[in-house]
């Protein structure tokens, strides 16, 4: 005597089966990658700026992501200190993206206003990973005819 399945458990089934189709086909057709293997935009626009800044972040560049910094920033910040607060964001435990809201710049073109959200996403075991967002206004200054992020905020 064989096992009858009904229609119910073969909904089940069948859904599991698209959702793993799925992430297997996601993960080939992005090869995994995440903000660890972007690309510097290397532009002079404050969307630029900020996008190369907290790429450099997550990838712990620490004097990448200082040229993208203000003198008034580098000067107020110790630099070892400022290398050090790097090491606070563990990359390992936990994925970042980084959305572009807004960009207002003063009518004088001097100053320039970046909103930003930065999604977080935690990893941890069935329920213990979660992704929380938060939104970040980030204040950029034109210094010898380049925008620089004008706060000592890292992006976390």
């Amino acid at each position: 005597m064989g096992m009858k399945i009904d229609r119910f458990t073969l909904a089940i089934i069948a859904g599991v089966l698209l959702l793993v189709v799925g992430a297997v086909i996601t993960v080939m057709v992005t090869d995994g990658r995440g903000w660890q293997s972007a690309e510097y935009l290397n532009e002079d626009t404050p969307e630029a700026v900020v996008h190369d800044a907290f790429l450099a972040a997550v990838r712990n560049e620490p004097d990448v992501a200082m040229s993208h910094y203000s003198r008034d920033v580098l000067e107020d910040d110790d630099n070892l200190h400022f290398r050090e607060r790097f090491n606070y964001y563990d990359s390992g435990r936990s994925a970042r993206r980084l959305r572009i809201l807004n960009v207002d710049i003063s009518e004088e073109g001097d100053k320039a206003y970046v909103t930003v959200a930065i999604d977080n996403f935690h990893q941890g075991g069935l329920f213990d990973s979660g992704t929380s967002t938060y939104r970040r206004t980030i204040p950029l200054v034109r210094e010898d005819g380049a925008w620089k992020i004008d706060t000592d905020d890292l992006f976390y």
